[in-house]
């Protein structure tokens, strides 16, 4: 995919977050919704614990996707 490509992509996706509402957050901000690190959280992303989505090198989380899997992990 040529750069030209990759920054159309990007801001595709991110007028659709905008107009969703949808909170992005990094790994950090993640984390804190759990009670760990960043890299904790980076961790729960590559073996498949947390809802996460990648572009490129950078990792991100939508906020209602870690809530939902928070309500959902609740006994």
């Amino acid at each position: 995919m040529e750069k030209a490509d990759t920054g159309r992509m990007v801001e595709s996706i991110a007028k659709v977050v905008i107009n969703s509402g949808e909170e992005i957050l990094n790994a950090e901000k993640a984390g804190a919704l759990f009670g760990i690190s960043g890299w904790a959280m980076y961790k729960r992303a590559k073996n498949g614990t947390a809802p996460a989505h990648k572009l490129g090198k950078k990792i991100y989380f939508f906020r209602s996707e870690l809530v939902g899997q928070l309500l959902n992990s609740e006994p």
